[in-house]
Formats: structure tokens, C-alpha cells, sequence
């Protein structure tokens, strides 16, 4: 990046509060682009391979002082997408940007295999374990090859992340028309429904109780084939029955779900049904 003169900038002649403005109008757009698309045809949403963020933050390039006023603007209204496997968000991150960068970024994508999914349980109570990561939006795209995704083998281990998950707004898993044992809606049920039956063990049936440092409300899209977690404040600890009362349109919602999911003859896309 090259300095430029400032009398030969219009833009930079203007003051530092009026030049963020138009930076953030210039990268509110990044927002329309999360790295998905949908073909409009069977499958729902997909992976973007043309997606680059590189491209999104283009205008940082013009010159060093757009980049000191804008880059962490940049940063919170662009989705970092992560397509590498073996990308490592902690050591990366770490390596080329700065802490104040990272508490910048907002929007996370990355693609997962089953060693990712395993990792979750070690993220403890951040996501990838970075206190400093602070999102509104997480989405895990399944990766799509020949193999299967056996995600019922993970449902414990995401219900245990879920409840002590901190600086996460939104979750969102996306097929990305991966293959699934049992369908991701099959888990998305099964998921939901031990959310709730860990969340009334943990309440009522240990001493003491041990309430939920999150609570989430979730949903599922049939046709982008994608379903998501918003994070709301831990419940208040009351009796059981004023508990169960306030659940059960919760567990009426899920009976429905169930209702309509597909079905898979395979024994270990059953493995963690609750």
C-alpha cells in the first residue's frame, strides 16, 4: 500500500468520523455475501467456490490510512470462510493477525469432517477455544465427498458444548448436499430433543441443580437443508412443574418434526436417538 497525498484525496481530506461512515457503507454489502448460494434445485445450500474474502476487503488496498480507519470495520461485515480441512482457526489467526483483528471479525464459516466435529469437544467455553472470538454468526458446512457424515456419533458431545458456549449469537449446520446417515433433519431432531432432556436431568435430577450457561432456540429450513441455534439467556431455575409447563410447546414443536423426518434403515444413524 502506497501513501497517498492528502491534498490530491478528497476522501482523505475529510474528517476520520466522516471517512468511517462511507467505509461502512462500502463494506455493508460484504453483508449479502456469506459464502452459500442455492442452485434453486435439490440439495438446498451450498458451499460458494468462488467465494474469496480477499475480494470483499479490496478496498483496504487503496492505502495505508483507508486501512487504519477501516480494516476492523472490514473485519466485522465480511464472512471469513475457511474451505481448508486442515486449517487451523486458533493457530492461524494468531500467526497473522492482531488480537484487537480477531475481536473484529463477527462472521465464521468453516467446512467440517468428522475430526472437526470431534475437535468441538475441546473448545471448551469459547469457540476454538479463542476467549477474544467473539461471533454472531458460526455455521459449520459438512463437507462433501463420497464418504458419509456419521453426525449422530456427535450429538452428546454438541449438546455439552452448547450449554457452556459463550460469545456465539447464531449457529448455523448446513448440509452443503454432503451424504448423512439418517438425514440432517433425523439429527437435528435427536439433537434438539437431548438438549432438552440433558437441560431437565441437569435441573432436577442432580444436587445441586446445574442450570445451562445458554440457552437456544433453534429451527430447521427443509428446502436450503440447513438448520440453526440463537442464543438466548440461561433459563431461571423454578420447580418442575412450572418447568415442564413452559416446555412443552417445545416438545409439541419437536413431536411434529419427528413426524415429518426422513427415515434411514441404517442402525448407526440411530446410534444417539433420544
Amino acid at each position: 500500500m502506497n501513501p497517498v497525498n492528502n491534498s490530491k484525496s478528497p476522501l482523505l481530506s475529510l474528517p476520520a468520523e466522516l471517512r468511517t461512515q462511507i467505509l461502512s457503507h462500502v463494506f455493508d454489502e460484504n453483508l449479502n455475501h456469506n459464502g452459500l448460494i442455492s442452485y434453486d434445485c435439490p440439495g438446498g445450500l451450498y458451499l460458494d467456490d468462488e467465494y474469496t474474502v480477499s475480494t470483499h476487503l479490496q478496498p483496504l488496498l487503496v492505502c495505508r490510512q483507508l486501512y487504519a480507519d477501516g480494516h476492523h470495520l472490514a473485519f466485522a461485515k465480511t464472512y471469513f470462510v475457511m474451505t481448508n480441512l486442515f486449517f487451523s482457526v486458533p493457530e492461524r489467526s494468531s500467526r497473522f493477525l492482531r488480537k484487537k483483528t480477531i475481536e473484529s471479525i463477527r462472521h465464521l464459516t468453516f467446512v467440517a469432517d468428522a475430526r472437526h466435529f470431534r475437535a468441538l469437544e475441546e473448545w471448551g467455553m469459547y469457540p476454538f477455544g479463542m476467549p477474544n472470538l467473539q461471533l454472531e454468526t458460526l455455521t459449520i458446512v459438512l463437507y462433501r465427498s463420497t464418504f458419509y457424515h456419521y453426525v449422530f456419533d456427535f450429538t452428546a458431545s454438541v449438546v455439552q458444548l452448547l450449554r457452556n458456549l459463550r460469545n456465539v449469537k447464531r449457529i448455523e449446520f448446513v448440509r452443503n448436499a454432503a451424504l448423512v446417515k439418517g438425514s440432517l433433519k433425523t439429527w437435528y431432531n435427536r439433537l434438539v430433543g437431548l438438549i432438552m432432556k440433558v437441560d431437565h436431568h441437569e435441573r432436577y435430577e442432580v444436587s445441586p441443580p446445574r442450570v445451562e450457561g445458554t440457552w437456544w432456540v433453534w429451527g430447521f429450513d427443509e428446502v436450503e437443508q440447513r438448520f440453526w441455534l440463537e442464543a438466548r439467556e440461561a433459563k431461571a431455575l423454578v420447580d418442575e412443574e412450572t418447568y415442564l409447563q413452559g416446555i412443552l410447546p417445545l416438545m409439541e414443536e419437536l413431536r411434529v418434526s419427528v413426524e415429518g423426518e426422513e427415515w434411514n434403515p441404517d442402525p448407526r444413524s440411530r446410534r444417539h436417538y433420544y
